[in-house]
């Protein structure tokens, strides 16, 4: 089989780095699954398949990039990637915009026996979008979703849905490239606890509820050191700088923006347990799929989750799991949660490893879609 992976992200903005390397998991793990995958992305300049400009936008700059990215994009594809060329189109939502719509039209009357496959990595979405550029994408897209059923065969969803835009869906969950995330380093022990969070920072994350969880620890005499590691950037960042300070926590919070490779590792080989999201309900989310948590895991970190994750049941020994809410986090909890898991299980690092080996690779999710696109028929777990 040969498959089309889109993916309407701009591989020139830094900020995009996490959602791309996703996506280049998720087109190894179909390549290996189905056969030839080619990944399309967007760019400043121009569409990349391979990582090869194949096109050229004609004018460039601030002025134009919406133009290029959300009309233009999508013609060059079209023209250049011939989509009836392959068994399947695997495309991350873009929402429903006209010429987005155009295209799924076209390859539709093109080749309709090609499979329309459209990734919806977060539903629902709409809380999200404040900005005034994201709420024009969302009146178009509140004008041309409902048509998706024309023209889309399968929705796959990490959110449980069994159908979406009146589209079936196929239930799965985050994966990772395991190969690609090194087990931690053992660091000799500090004195104190080290929590850390790695996100691109924002309110849905929730940082907030740890910070005012260390000021009560404080405040109430907590006996154990506690140092809070925030790695990386976001719309976020001094709201949390500044709630920081007026909490008198500064000297236990440390901000290290973005941190890759060796630097990363280097912070991981410190910490003692890692946050998940905590704030997902912010957005009217109760279930997450997120990829931090399935690194923690690899990496052998044990963490905290406040959204149920279906491949963190109730119960899993490395996880902690908190409320849903606005409370503060109790961090005296989380310390005796790490303490109480040293003591039961002084091999837990390597036992998470084997979790994300046998469970959490982007192989095993995405076998459910390889099974649809080559039968036609969704799994009865779907």
């Amino acid at each position: 089989m040969r498959g089309l992976f889109l993916c309407p992200i701009s591989a020139d903005l830094p900020g995009n780095q996490g959602i791309l390397n996703k996506m280049e998991y998720q087109r190894a793990a179909l390549a290996e699954l189905a056969g030839t995958v080619d990944v399309v992305y967007s760019s400043l300049r121009g569409p990349l398949i391979g990582g090869q400009r194949f096109a050229e936008y004609s004018r460039t700059g601030r002025v134009f990039r919406s133009f290029n990215h959300y009309v233009l994009f999508y013609r060059h594809v079209w023209k250049h990637c011939h989509p009836a060329n392959y068994d399947f189109l695997y495309i991350r939502y873009p929402f429903a915009i006209p010429s987005f719509m155009r295209f799924l039209r076209a390859t539709k009357k093109a080749t309709p026996n090609t499979k329309i496959i459209v990734e919806v990595p977060t539903f629902p979405y709409r809380q999200e979008l404040r900005s005034p550029k994201q709420r024009v994408l969302l009146a178009l897209d509140d004008l041309g979703r409902m048509r998706l059923k024309e023209y889309v065969d399968v929705i796959v969803t990490f959110f449980g849905q069994s159908e979406i835009f009146g589209i079936p869906c196929i239930q799965t969950a985050n994966g990772i490239d395991v190969d690609q995330i090194p087990l931690r380093a053992k660091a000799s022990r500090e004195t104190g606890t080290s929590i850390i969070v790695v996100a691109n920072l924002a309110r849905w994350h929730g940082i907030d509820r740890i910070l005012q969880g260390l000021a009560q620890y404080h405040e109430h005499g907590g006996a154990m050191p506690v140092r809070l590691d925030i790695v990386g950037d976001g719309p976020a960042m001094e709201e949390l700088r500044t709630l920081a300070h007026d909490l008198r926590i500064e000297d236990a919070v440390c901000f290290y923006g973005t941190r890759s490779g060796r630097e990363l590792d280097a912070l991981f080989s410190h910490a003692d347990i890692a946050l998940g999201s905590l704030g997902m309900h912010r957005l009217g989310l109760h279930r997450s799929s997120s990829l931090k948590a399935r690194e923690y895991c690899a990496r052998g970190v044990p963490f905290v989750l406040a959204s149920k994750d279906p491949d963190f049941p109730d119960g899993t020994q490395f996880v902690k799991q908190v409320s849903a809410d606005e409370s503060a986090i109790d961090v005296q909890a989380v310390l005796d949660f790490v303490n109480k898991l040293r003591e039961r299980n002084p091999n837990y690092m390597m036992d998470m490893r084997r979790y994300a080996e046998r469970r959490l690779t982007w192989k095993a999710k995405l076998e459910p879609i390889v099974r649809y696109v080559r039968t036609g028929e969704l799994d009865d777990a779907t």
